[in-house]
């Protein structure tokens, strides 16, 4: 984690291996963190890292800054990916989730997510960069692993890369699949890893390309893979995963190049 003179951090988390990590160096370094999972199963991973730990939807924002003023915090941190499930499966929402939902032009997750960083720094309190906050876990331009991707590879990344950013910035998805400069699957509502699956049931041996979007707003949604999606991509057959350097997180660097190294998966930041 990069220094921060902050000593309470509020956390609002979605899912994903980023808040646990982030919650567990948290706590290394002394930091009291509030967190606020958007799931029971999100509270109870982020529990035993943090002074105290609540569960609210996403639907309802007016508990979650109510619990963030009860326990004085004033900088927070968004981590983790909100699947769009639970934004189409919202329970309850509270008077000013409904007020906010009447105001908005889509129900795209960005515009969700925006919106309500925008309500929670009206309300006093500031949201900080994930880019900034934790530097650490995105990587420069580099192949992380012993395996480099081959001749054939790389051109695959180089007709992939312009596709994906396009898409990225479209709001569709930021995870191309790509095998002989063809497009074999594209991330949409299912979300990374189911993805990766289908293009490697479709086309073994391919290219996984993982970006940001042009204006990518690290406040909130910063795109980023862990041990898991590279379990994934091993278990799909894939050949190599791209990232675009020095905007996509790797989370627990080390047992991912490992797991990768030990598979003959490349991993390369490009």
């Amino acid at each position: 984690m990069s220094p921060h003179p902050t000593k309470k951090i509020g956390l609002i988390a979605g899912s994903g291996e980023i808040p646990i990590y982030f919650a567990r160096k948290a706590q290394q370094n002394g930091t009291q963190l509030i967190s606020i999972g958007f799931s029971d199963e999100i509270q109870s991973n982020l529990s035993p890292y943090s002074e105290k730990c609540y569960s609210f939807g996403i639907g309802q924002p007016g508990k979650i800054l109510d619990a963030l003023k009860k326990n004085n915090v004033e900088e927070l941190l968004v981590l983790g990916k909100v699947d769009k499930s639970i934004i189409y499966k919202l329970q309850l929402p509270d008077l000013k989730f409904i007020k906010f939902m009447k105001n908005i032009i889509t129900h795209e997750d960005k515009v969700l997510l925006l919106g309500m960083i925008d309500e929670i720094e009206k309300e006093g309190f500031r949201v900080l960069s994930q880019k900034d906050f934790l530097a650490e876990v995105y990587p420069e331009a580099a192949v992380l692993t012993r395996r480099k991707p081959s001749k054939k590879e790389l051109e695959d990344i180089e007709f992939g890369l312009p596709i994906a950013r396009k898409l990225a910035d479209m709001e569709i998805g930021q995870t191309l699949v790509v095998k002989n400069k063809t497009v074999i699957a594209v991330e949409a509502f299912e979300g990374t890893d189911k993805a990766i699956q289908r293009g490697c049931e479709l086309a073994g041996g391919c290219v996984v390309i993982k970006v940001s979007r042009t204006n990518q707003d690290y406040r909130y949604d910063s795109p980023g893979i862990g041990p898991q999606t590279i379990r994934t991509l091993i278990e799909g057959g894939a050949s190599v995963l791209a990232l675009e350097a020095e905007r996509v997180m790797v989370v627990e660097q080390e047992k991912v190049v490992k797991i990768s190294d030990e598979a003959r998966l490349s991993v390369t930041c490009v």
